[in-house]
């Protein structure tokens, strides 16, 4: 028996806090310092020469504003991904992001039992007679898509923190329905030396 559109809508916003939980506990172990003492926070800002043109900073500021965008469409059922707010002290200054992605995580725990029809636009083609940017959607199905674009971010901070130095646990980038793959592959499997 499948579960009701409100019950997988309540688990998909459940799994966007669980992964936006994960960036703030990175932030925090950047808030802090290294085995020798240094700071951390300059990761958050660095930009590793020849790996991308954005650091850490700028790609939670990114997820950010698609979850910004989101919310903030909810109510008019009108979601705009466009209208990015690109605020430069989110891909700067730590503390404001903590801040404002917890602002986000309680914003997104207010919708559960949702799964409104909405209309959304992403325009990613401003040529002339291009098609209508806006598509038909629901909140199940743009949580989903959060989701998904959540932890591909999280994929490419996680490279760009490793070239520095910072794991950020094996966790950390990947769907949780991997990471449900190898929790039950791990708990089924033989153990090492046993003869089964």
């Amino acid at each position: 028996m499948s579960a009701s559109p409100e019950r997988r809508e309540t688990l998909l916003a459940a799994q966007n806090v669980v992964v936006l939980e994960q960036g703030l506990e990175v932030f925090e172990r950047l808030g802090g310092t290294s085995a020798d003492g240094r700071s951390l926070a300059a990761l958050y800002t660095a930009v590793p020469d020849g790996l991308t043109q954005s650091g850490v900073g700028g790609h939670f500021r990114h997820i950010h504003d698609y979850y910004r965008c989101f919310l903030g469409g909810l109510e008019s059922g009108r979601v705009d991904y466009d209208l990015r707010a690109r605020d430069p002290r989110f891909e700067t200054e730590l503390a404001y992001a903590g801040t404002e992605l917890r602002g986000t995580i309680e914003r997104l725990c207010e919708i559960v039992g949702r799964d409104d029809e909405l209309v959304v636009k992403m325009d990613e083609d401003h040529s002339p007679g291009a098609p209508d940017p806006w598509s038909r959607s629901t909140v199940m199905r743009e949580l989903r898509f959060l989701l998904s674009h959540t932890i591909h971010h999280y994929a490419l901070i996680a490279m760009i923190l490793k070239v520095q130095g910072f794991d950020c646990g094996s966790g950390f980038g990947v769907a949780p329905s991997t990471l449900e793959y190898w929790e039950t592959r791990t708990s089924c499997a033989p153990s090492p030396g046993s003869d089964q």
